[in-house]
Formats: C-alpha cells, sequence, structure tokens
C-alpha cells in the first residue's frame, strides 16, 4: 500500500521505506539538512534510518507512527541535539515521530531554526 503526504516535499511511504522528494528550496534545505544531521547524530540519538539521499531526495527506514510524544523525549533531543532547540521546533508534533518496538524514533528531523524562518 502507498500512502501520499505533501508539504515542503512529497512524501511517499511504502512498505518498508519512506521518499522525501523536494518541492520547493525549504524541501530541498529540509532534506540536505536531514543527511547532516543523520551524519552528526545517529549514534547520539534514534532517528529514522537514513537510508540515501540522492540530488535533495530522501530515503528513510519506514516506522510505525504514534499519536502523542512525552514531552520529557522533546527536551532530551533538544539537549542532545542543539539545533533543534528553539522556539518553533518541529519535535513537539507528533507526526514527527513514530516507534521502533519501545523506542521513539525521530522520523523528520530536516527542519533547523534558519528553515523553520523561511515557512
Amino acid at each position: 500500500m502507498i500512502n501520499i503526504k505533501f508539504s515542503t516535499r512529497l512524501v511517499i511511504i511504502l512498505n518498508n521505506v519512506v521518499i522525501k522528494i523536494p518541492l520547493n528550496k525549504k524541501g530541498y534545505l529540509q532534506s540536505l539538512n536531514e543527511k547532516i544531521i543523520w551524519d552528526k547524530y545517529n549514534k547520539v540519538t534514534i532517528l529514522a534510518e537514513l537510508k540515501w539521499i540522492f540530488a535533495g531526495i530522501v530515503c528513510q527506514k519506514k516506522y510505525d507512527t504514534i499519536e502523542s510524544i512525552p514531552k520529557k523525549v522533546v527536551n532530551r533531543n533538544k539537549k542532545l541535539m542543539p539545533e533543534f532547540d528553539f522556539n518553533n521546533c518541529d519535535l513537539y508534533n507528533p507526526k514527527n515521530w513514530g516507534v521502533n518496538g519501545k523506542k521513539y524514533v525521530l522520523l523528520d528531523y530536516g527542519v533547523n531554526k534558519y528553515i523553520a524562518s523561511l515557512y
């Protein structure tokens, strides 16, 4: 089954992977930032596995979605990743999170303070 969502990127959700295709400059910057954040923090906190990125198109492992995210999980990740410690941070949005077993996984980690200011 294929599920499609879009905002700044067209998101195609397949059985095992998620493909994010930029629709504009903001989406492209988000994709590039996901690669930067993955490289910097994938050993520090649980991020959706980045399988590959090519020309701004991102492929990540698919995870089960959640309905809510505990504030302590958000605060922990804001401390671990200072790039996300700003007021309009997307970490509070449960749509940006999933689960792997009993562990919370950050699915969408492309927006930093600069990119958020472009909206």
